[in-house]
């Protein structure tokens, strides 16, 4: 009988080809095999990156195949092959093998038709499965338990390397992406830092203060960076500009609605009542109108970073917002140490009192926003989930396959972090006034999985889920809820395509084996405490939630506190991330004394480098929707897929118009700016 034999190795990586000589063995249902058979056309060079090759051959009938076997021999050192997909042809018949692995030496892999492992009954493609899991968990390692003095202790688990280039390659990124990554590192962190020493404006005041605030923007605006100001940089400094940026900026969950006084909070109906529009402070926080980004429980006793022998500062603020009649969240009291009226500030105050106790909520905010919602709700919470993945979930099983795309890429960027900016001396850190591992330490302790539910947390900070009017222009809560709706129904129709009850969940052991690998040994590996994660998956419902959730956390929410760094933080008044003074009392602000407090040319481009590394897209970037991996090939999942294509070009369309009438746009959760993975 003869075989056609279709082969695509893959084109993203610099050595995805091989030089080794192939062999084939197709196994059909009864175990029946063919001959290992060389792939090879004569005088061609095969299985270089990017090629499809197309092979046939004679065999006995062993009938339309289950599993493929591929070996590599005649290979040099370090000679593996990088395939995307192979495609058997048996009597006019398709049988379609998702591979996307990189192969060393020998493997095997069963058709891409996702199933269920209690609902497999070949025995040849049971024992597959539970060999592939075996070598899984060799391959893809839990890191040791930590010392107190090591960078993991306290926070989510991780990949056992110390490197990058240690990584299981499945894991590391794409040649372009690679390539580029390298370049924007190395540009943003020398070349800004270089320009600010080579420059004849600041040879002589590296370490100085700057003589006034338009003096920063020489920072960044270099040929070498792409750049234009937004236009709420020239509002920056208003009550105005700066409670838009808490509102629609890239930390969009900081902030609660205020429902009863704070404990040490000292504001009084006199601070504010001639900011309320005629209602006292009562009666404005029962009407739904105030809000507060309370900061001062969440940094208290959390260690500062020290810059020249000097401590870099970051106040424990408490900021209180109202929503005037015009829709606008403004800025009406912040305190800087609670407890204490001397550092209670108003509108009212003076105009460098005032100014400077908003740059210190600001850093505040910003660290925050840094360490907990970018680095810790999106970053270090998905990487033991994806960890898991891989080391309990088979190819073919269904869930793998809907979620890799969304889980892969953060390994390679989290082993990145974890050496150039956790650490207490890492470079890209130096400019942050909290360190990092101690302010993610100290949230873990007290994380559950809700918190990364959205729709549960837009609910429990009662940031205008019941009522949206009570709190207009909140651009991220209405992107991310419908955004949330379309990702739900996707992945709802693909689970339910594959249960069909709440008892295929629980007899589902392969998915009990992940859920109890990242409760256990992912999220409780310190303390035993799985943070609300269960050891086991019970129902439909909570596995739909469980996968929308990792799914948006890996794409829309990392997408929302990602890429808009560079734009909040190039232009350091505007938002800067650690003080080099005290906070100041009221009555002790001047001009000079906020430049003094600002960072110097030195910490400022620390981190305009650092954002402006973290904001950048790859070229080869794979945005929602796109699905370039085929790893499902049913027709069913595949249709299901163009509705999810077709539901987020209808929400694309929706946020553009709604953008062309706005002054300042909000397009972090636009669809097609959203990758679908945390990789940068």
């Amino acid at each position: 009988t003869q075989y056609k034999v279709s082969v695509k190795t893959t084109d993203g990586y610099h050595k995805a080809g091989t030089d080794s000589t192939i062999y084939l063995e197709l196994v059909g249902t009864d175990g029946m095999s063919t001959d290992w058979v060389k792939l090879d056309n004569f005088l061609k060079d095969d299985f270089e990156k990017g090629q499809e090759n197309h092979f046939e051959f004679l065999s006995r009938d062993i009938g339309a195949p289950i599993i493929i076997r591929i070996k590599l021999e005649d290979t040099g050192d370090e000679d593996e092959w990088l395939c995307s997909h192979i495609t058997v042809t048996y009597m006019d018949n398709k049988i379609e093998f998702p591979v996307y692995e990189w192969i060393e030496k020998k493997i095997q892999f069963t058709t891409g038709k996702a199933m269920l492992p209690q609902k497999v009954d070949n025995p040849h493609v049971r024992s597959l499965r539970h060999q592939e899991i075996d070598r899984r968990k060799g391959l893809y390692l839990w890191v040791d338990l930590p010392t107190e003095a090591q960078i993991g202790f306290g926070l989510p688990r991780y990949v056992n390397v110390d490197s990058y280039a240690k990584l299981p390659k499945i894991f590391q990124r794409s040649e372009i992406r690679q390539a580029q990554f390298a370049e924007k590192r190395l540009e943003a962190l020398f070349q800004v830092t270089l320009n600010v020493i080579g420059s004849k404006y600041f040879q002589f005041l590296y370490y100085a203060t700057f003589e006034d605030f338009d003096s920063f923007k020489k920072l960044y605006r270099l040929d070498e960076i792409k750049w234009q100001d937004p236009d709420y940089i020239n509002n920056w400094d208003t009550d105005i500009g700066m409670g838009r940026q808490v509102l629609t900026g890239i930390s969009p969950l900081a902030f609660e609605k205020y429902t009863k006084p704070i404990p040490n909070f000292d504001v009084t109906n006199d601070d504010v009542s001639d900011l309320l529009e005629g209602r006292t402070l009562e009666e404005a926080m029962q009407a739904g109108k105030l809000y507060v980004g309370d900061y001062s429980k969440l940094l208290a006793d959390v260690e500062r970073r020290t810059y020249n022998d000097e401590p870099l500062h970051c106040a424990n603020s408490i900021g209180l917002f109202y929503v005037n009649t015009e829709g606008q969240f403004l800025p009406i009291a912040i305190q800087l140490v609670a407890g204490d009226r001397d550092y209670l500030f108003t509108p009212s105050c003076n105009h460098y009192d005032w100014l400077l106790a908003k740059m210190y909520f600001r850093c505040s905010h910003s660290n925050v926003h840094q360490w907990v919602y970018h680095y810790l709700y999106t970053h270090a919470i998905i990487e033991p989930f994806t960890i898991a993945l891989f080391r309990c979930l088979p190819s073919a099983h269904p869930i793998y396959k809907l979620l890799r795309p969304h889980l892969r890429t953060v390994v390679a960027i989290n082993t990145e972090a974890r050496l150039v900016l956790i650490p207490p001396n890492a470079r890209g850190g130096q400019s942050m006034a909290i360190m990092a591992a101690a302010l993610a330490r100290k949230q873990f302790k007290t994380f559950h999985f809700d918190d990364i539910v959205i729709p549960k947390v837009l609910k429990k900070l009662d940031i205008g889920t019941d009522d949206s009017e009570l709190l207009p222009n909140f651009y991220y809560r209405d992107d991310a809820l419908a955004l949330w709706s379309i990702m739900e129904k996707y992945v709802e129709s693909v689970v339910r395509f594959y249960y069909t009850s709440d008892e295929d969940v629980k007899e589902d052991f392969e998915l009990q084996g992940w859920a109890k690998d990242v409760a256990e040994h992912g999220l409780g590996w310190q303390d035993g405490n799985t943070r609300g994660f269960p050891t086991s998956i019970t129902n439909i419902e909570q596995l739909i939630e469980i996968c929308v959730t990792l799914m948006f956390t890996s794409s829309a929410q990392h997408a929302a506190v990602n890429f808009g760094q560079f734009e909040t933080y190039k232009f350091i008044p505007n938002a800067t991330v650690g003080m080099r003074q005290p906070p100041h009392k009221k009555g002790e602000a001047t001009l000079e004394r906020v430049l003094e407090s600002l960072p110097d040319a030195t910490l400022a481009s620390l981190h305009i480098a650092v954002s402006y590394t973290l904001s950048q897209f790859s070229p080869d970037e794979a945005y929602l929707g796109t699905f370039a991996e085929r790893l499902f090939t049913e027709t069913e999942i595949t249709s299901i897929q163009e509705n999810y294509r077709q539901d987020l070009a209808g929400l694309e369309q929706k946020i553009v118009q709604r953008n062309e009438g706005l002054e300042y746009e909000y397009s972090y959760l636009q669809p097609s700016r959203v990758p679908e993975s945390i990789a940068i």
